[in-house]
């Protein structure tokens, strides 16, 4: 599909704007509800700046992911949260959302969507270091008692067709305040969503945890023999794939099964105390990106 482009506007000048050359941005997919009982799943897609010195106003946008469409059909835009000009949270500066370009065959899906920037009264949206919700999206599910599970898989901005946006950047020193677009960098941070069991999703818990999934705010790991690690309580049988960033969004630990057993080092070298941000993907298909204070 090819992006509508608009070349010109009158806008407000931003604060952002002296950061706006230095967009790069992270998504992420997310599993919000399986409403089993309808046989439908819904999907969240989300989008921040990598880091705090990488935050830019949004163009257009192409977010494009694969899917199975043996197990999951049909997907429609349910709720439209940013970058639109429909619901709660809408903006004159953008068109609709849409699915425009995406493809359904008989044993694969592709979204494409899509975001369109019209730069009508106000400015650009701006995208921050703060994951912001762009649209939940249904698909039909076919068999809620299906004991495989099923990947969302991005197509990143090396694999055609790319998921890639183009940020805003307001022209100095003209009287009509018109603009250019330039594409924003991908940071490499595409989240899949990873359901290892739909009939585990149906069933509104894993039958091998003991409990919920309760995930630390914080610990301090000084060597007392207390609260020395940072514990993941009531994993039972789940696989938790762990990474953990410092505020620059530098990766300092991660693990693909983790074991309750990271000390706050990194390198063999003990962490200050700050806060720390991490992304916990659940083997069935549970998601959380948080920050947590380490404290000696």
């Amino acid at each position: 599909m090819h992006m509508k482009r608009v070349f010109f506007l009158f806008a407000v000048c931003s604060s952002l704007l002296a950061k706006a050359q230095n967009g790069k941005f992270d998504v992420r997919l997310l599993l919000k509800k399986a409403d089993c009982a309808h046989q439908k799943l819904l999907v969240a897609v989300e989008v921040k700046a990598h880091d705090e010195g990488s935050s830019f106003l949004m163009g257009n946008a192409n977010f494009r992911f694969l899917y199975d469409a043996h197990l999951i059909k049909a997907p429609v835009i349910v709720d439209q949260q940013n970058f639109t000009s429909q619901g709660e949270n809408a903006s004159l500066n953008y068109n609709p959302l849409s699915l425009n370009g995406s493809a359904e065959r008989n044993a694969s899906g592709i979204v494409s969507l899509n975001i369109i920037y019209s730069g009508s009264e106000h400015n650009a949206t701006a995208v921050t270091n703060t994951w912001l919700p762009i649209a939940t999206l249904q698909f039909d599910l076919l068999n809620p008692d299906e004991k495989a599970g099923t990947v969302l898989v991005w197509n990143d901005d090396k694999a055609f067709p790319v998921t890639g946006l183009s940020e805003v950047v307001l022209k100095k020193n003209t009287a009509e305040f018109d603009y250019d677009t330039y594409i924003t960098k991908a940071s490499g941070v595409f989240e899949n969503l990873t359901i290892k069991s739909i009939a585990s999703v149906c069933s509104g818990s894993n039958p091998e945890a003991t409990g919920e999934v309760r995930i630390p705010e914080g610990f301090s790991p000084n060597g007392d023999g207390t609260n020395d690690k940072f514990t993941i309580v009531n994993l039972g049988k789940l696989v938790a794939e762990v990474t953990i960033f410092d505020r620059n969004g530098t990766v300092i630990y991660e693990s693909k099964d983790y074991q309750n057993d990271w000390e706050g080092r990194d390198h063999n070298k003990d962490l200050p105390t700050g806060t720390y941000f991490y992304s916990i993907r659940l083997s069935d298909g549970r998601k959380f990106t948080r920050s947590m204070t380490l404290s000696r």
